[in-house]
C-alpha cells in the first residue's frame, strides 16, 4: 500500500525480522504482530490524512505514546501511529496549569513541572505516556491529595475518526461532554488526544523538609514477612499526605546476595519531616529496625521521585501487568501472596524479577471528588479502595508466559478473598486478554462507552477494549 502522499515519515516494517525490531514497545508479550506501516506525524493535518487513508482501506489506527499500551493488538491492519514528535510540554504559572502533547512521557511532565516549581499527579514511572495513562485512569501516589489523574484534567484536544478537531473540557455540551468524560478513565479507541491541559500545584505548599519529600525505608528479608506485613498493615489507612508501598523483589545483581528474596517498605509523605515522621512512627519503632537489613530516612527532590522505578521501565523483554482494587486486606492475604511469589519466582529461574507491589493511599478526597457532579461523570467508581495490588510479571523465556498468567490470578485471587468489599475491580491499564469488562467498569458505563464509540467512531477506525469480545 502506497502511504507516500503523507508528509512525514512512514516507515514500512521488514516482515523478516522480529516485529519489536521496528516497534518499541514495554512488553514483547500480547498480539503483537508487523503492522501497515509505522507513521510518525509532524502535525494535526498528518493525522487526519492518516486516519483518512485508513477508513478508506479498512484499516485501524493505534496511536501510541511511551509504549506501555501492550494489551492493545497490533496486526497487519494497523496503522502505527507515533506521536513522538508531539511531545512538547508547556506550564503556565499564572493559570497553574500545564498543557503537554499526546506522546508526552512522565519524564517530560515531571521536568517540565519540576523546573517552574509545581507538581501535579503522575504515575508512578518516567516512560509512561502521560495520554495513555489518564485514558487508563491514572493511579497516583498524589491520589490521597489532589484525586486520581484523570481528576485533574482541565481539557483534551482531540482529532475524531472522521478527522474533526474538537476543543473538550467538563463545559462541553451534549455528546462533547459525554466524550470529553470518557477520555478520563476510559478512553482508548475514541480518538487521537493531541494534547490535554492539567492542573498543577505549587510544591512551596507542601511546606517540604531539606526540599525533599520524606520517605523512609526498610529492607526485610524473606523470614520477616510475617513482621512487614503487620507494619503494612498499621500504615493502613494512612493520612491524605502519605503513600504506604510494599514490595516483593529478588536483590539486583549488584547486591551483597543477588537474587535474595526482600520485602520493601516505604513510606512517602508530601509534607514536612516532623508531620511525616508521627505518620510513619511504626518504622521507626526499634523492635521493628532491628529486624530490618536497611533501615534509612531520605528527602528527595520531587523531580528524582520516579527514578527508583527505572529498571521496571524497560522496553522489550516478555512482561505482563495485572492489579486488583481492595477496601481492605490483611496480613494473612499479605504473607500468601508473598509464599506465592517466592514459589513461583524460585520455580521460573527467568521470572526472578517479577514483583509484587503492595501500595495504600487514603480515599477522603477521592471520595470527595467522586461525589461531585463533575467528579461522577469521569470513569472511576472504585473510588472507596484505597489498596492497590500489581503484579509485575517479568520472564526471558516466553514459555513461561501461561505459568506467569496462572500466577497474576492466583495473587489477585489470594487479595479479593480477603477484600470486604466482595467486588472485583481493577484498572484498564493493566488489563489481560480475559479481564472481565465488569472489573474496568459498570453496566451502565459499558452502555455507555458503546453509545459513544457508535457516535465518534462508527466504523471501528480504532481498537477498544470493550469490543474485545466481537474482535
Amino acid at each position: 500500500m502506497d502511504l507516500a502522499h503523507l508528509n512525514c515519515a512512514v516507515h514500512t516494517p521488514d516482515l523478516s525480522a522480529p516485529p519489536s525490531h521496528s516497534i518499541s514497545r514495554w512488553s514483547d508479550t500480547g498480539i503483537l504482530g508487523h503492522p501497515v506501516s509505522i507513521i510518525t506525524p509532524e502535525t494535526e493535518d498528518d493525522i487526519r490524512a492518516v486516519l483518512e487513508y485508513a477508513s478508506k482501506n479498512g484499516l485501524q489506527v493505534f496511536p501510541a505514546g511511551g509504549g506501555h499500551g501492550s494489551f492493545v493488538p497490533i496486526t497487519s491492519k494497523t496503522l502505527y501511529l507515533d506521536l513522538k514528535k508531539f511531545n512538547k510540554v508547556h506550564v503556565d504559572k499564572q493559570a497553574a496549569t500545564v498543557t503537554l502533547g499526546g506522546g508526552a512521557i512522565t519524564k517530560q511532565l515531571i521536568q517540565e513541572c519540576t523546573d517552574h516549581g509545581f507538581y501535579t499527579t503522575w504515575v508512578n514511572s518516567q516512560a509512561v505516556g502521560v495520554v495513555g495513562s489518564i485514558l487508563g485512569g491514572g493511579n497516583s501516589t498524589m491520589a490521597g491529595l489532589h484525586g486520581m489523574m484523570i481528576d485533574n484534567v482541565l481539557s483534551a484536544r482531540l482529532i475524531t475518526a472522521g478527522g474533526n478537531i474538537l476543543q473538550l473540557s467538563p463545559s462541553s455540551k451534549g455528546d462533547d461532554l459525554a466524550l470529553f468524560q470518557a477520555l478520563c478513565g476510559a478512553g482508548n479507541g475514541l480518538g487521537v488526544i493531541t494534547s490535554l491541559t492539567m492542573k498543577i500545584y505549587p510544591i512551596s505548599d507542601l511546606r517540604l523538609s531539606q526540599d525533599g519529600v520524606f520517605i523512609r525505608k526498610l529492607i526485610f528479608p524473606a523470614p520477616m514477612i510475617d513482621l512487614a506485613a503487620t507494619v503494612f498493615s498499621k500504615l493502613q489507612p494512612p493520612p491524605p499526605s502519605l503513600a504506604a508501598v510494599m514490595i516483593c523483589a529478588r536483590a539486583p545483581p549488584t547486591a551483597p546476595k543477588p537474587g535474595a528474596p526482600m520485602i520493601i517498605l516505604t513510606a512517602t509523605y508530601y509534607g514536612p519531616a516532623e508531620e511525616a515522621e508521627q505518620a510513619a512512627s511504626v518504622l521507626f519503632d526499634e523492635e521493628v529496625v532491628s529486624k530490618a537489613i536497611n533501615a534509612q530516612t531520605e528527602f528527595k527532590p520531587v523531580a528524582q521521585l520516579n527514578d527508583a522505578s527505572a529498571p521496571f521501565d524497560t522496553h522489550g523483554d516478555f512482561k505482563d501487568i495485572q492489579s486488583t482494587w481492595m477496601k481492605t486486606t490483611n496480613p494473612e492475604a499479605i504473607k500468601s501472596a508473598f509464599e506465592k511469589w517466592l514459589e513461583y519466582t524460585t520455580k521460573h529461574e527467568d521470572a526472578k524479577r517479577t514483583a509484587l507491589v503492595l501500595s495504600g493511599f487514603n480515599t477522603r478526597r477521592q471520595m470527595e471528588i467522586g461525589a461531585s457532579p463533575e467528579g461522577h461523570g469521569r470513569y472511576f467508581d472504585h473510588r472507596d479502595k484505597g489498596l492497590l495490588a500489581i503484579i509485575i510479571s517479568w520472564f526471558g523465556n516466553e514459555d513461561t508466559a501461561s505459568a506467569a498468567a496462572a500466577f497474576a490470578e492466583d495473587i489477585k485471587t489470594i487479595y479479593r478473598e480477603h477484600d470486604s468489599s466482595g467486588t472485583a475491580r481493577t484498572t484498564l491499564n493493566n488489563i489481560g486478554p480475559t479481564t472481565p469488562l465488569s472489573e474496568l467498569h459498570t453496566e451502565e458505563r459499558i452502555r455507555e462507552l458503546k453509545r459513544i464509540g457508535g457516535i465518534w467512531d462508527p466504523l471501528g477506525l480504532f481498537w477498544k477494549p470493550w469490543n474485545r469480545d466481537s474482535e
